[in-house]
């Protein structure tokens, strides 16, 4: 053994009571010598990061969707025939039927599975909740909150990640088609014109903590040269039709080519300028079938309008923020002039729920 080894002293075993003094005293010296608050057999309190854009613009979407749901209700009960009031008219039953579709489709993948749960096991003794807060009680006071519910999708639709962006189009088109045609239905009401492109500008003020996010550029340069070709198409077809007719439907059918053109060539400005391929217009093109015979002549309005609302809602969910306000814009006016030309309507045009990603 070593000299070192022998002067050290032997030092005795530590006793029980030494021990114990030992662990006291190191749980009062930590949480001194830290930087936080610590709490023993726990971790901290979780808080959760604030909600970012897409959540802001879809709880205050849900809270008035459920507010329409419960006035649609209210005022289908109220024209029961059992009252002696006239039967439900079409387009409040279309409306009945597809906000609920709309409403899911607005859902994240957690709140819709809470949803589901509650639905397959409700709390014992629950009851129907009252209607919410502020939900319309007639036709015209419907009609109102269908104009504010078509002015926030399409507001929310211009700063929202794309995945909702294109949902949320979709349900614009829908409230703006569905709204005319309860209002021609009942002969009452008013409605205020569809936002345009110049009018959707952002509202809101966009967290830095969650962004939203927009689709891969390959996507959108596929849509917006569709969607060029489908302008120039629509404004050749409509000058076509123009010289079948005469006096106010030849000039409803010019006006029809001049806006059709004007959209295709505010699209081949957008798509220059974003790298995209730019569609040029050409001095004829093929008609469907090879000849126009009356029948065609008059469906195709109602086609041209339904594949242009189709591929401008594709559009919205495709394209960055500041290049979507003439996509809304034109679904907007796309399915109100639908209004007039079909009695159905898809409730997501271009989607189905199932087909809609979810977030968590």
């Amino acid at each position: 053994m070593s000299l070192i080894a022998r002067s050290l002293p032997t030092l005795p075993a530590p006793t029980r009571r030494g021990v114990l003094q030992i662990a006291v005293g190191a749980l009062v010296v930590l949480p001194l010598a830290s930087c936080g608050r610590v709490i023993l057999g726990g971790p901290e309190k979780y808080t959760p990061p604030p909600p970012g854009i897409d959540d802001l613009y879809r709880i205050e979407l849900l809270t008035l969707m459920d507010q329409v749901i419960a006035g649609t209700d209210q005022v289908m009960q109220a024209l029961d025939p059992a009252t002696g009031e006239p039967a439900p008219s079409a387009a409040l039953t279309a409306l009945s039927a597809a906000l609920p579709i709309q409403r899911t489709a607005l859902l994240t993948g957690a709140q819709h599975e809470r949803e589901l749960e509650a639905e397959d096991d409700p709390a014992p003794g629950q009851t129907a909740p009252p209607p919410p807060a502020g939900a319309p009680t007639d036709i015209a006071g419907l009609l109102v909150a269908l104009v504010e519910l078509r002015d926030l999708a399409a507001a929310a639709a211009r700063q929202v990640s794309g995945s909702l962006a294109r949902p949320l189009a979709a349900i614009a088109s829908h409230t703006a088609w569905i709204m005319l045609r309860l209002q021609a239905a009942a002969g009452t009401g008013e409605v205020t014109p569809a936002p345009s492109a110049e009018e959707l500008v952002p509202s809101r003020e966009v967290p830095t903590t969650d962004p939203p996010s927009i689709g891969a550029q390959a996507d959108y340069h596929t849509v917006i040269e569709q969607t060029q070709q489908e302008e120039w198409f629509a404004g050749y077809l409509h000058e076509v039709l123009a010289a079948r007719v005469q006096d106010d439907a030849r000039q409803q059918h010019l006006d029809q080519a001049d806006l059709h053109r004007t959209r295709a060539e505010q699209l081949g400005r957008i798509a220059e300028e974003d790298g995209a391929p730019v569609v040029s217009r050409q001095a004829v093109y093929a008609i469907p079938g090879g000849t126009l015979d009356p029948e065609l002549a008059g469906e195709l309005p109602t086609l041209l309008s339904q594949g242009l609302l189709m591929n401008h809602v594709a559009l919205v969910g495709a394209a960055p923020f500041e290049r979507r306000p003439l996509p809304i814009a034109a679904a907007l006016a796309e399915a109100e002039r639908l209004a007039a030309l079909v009695n159905r309507m898809d409730p997501l045009p271009t989607l189905k729920v199932e087909e809609l990603p979810v977030g968590g």
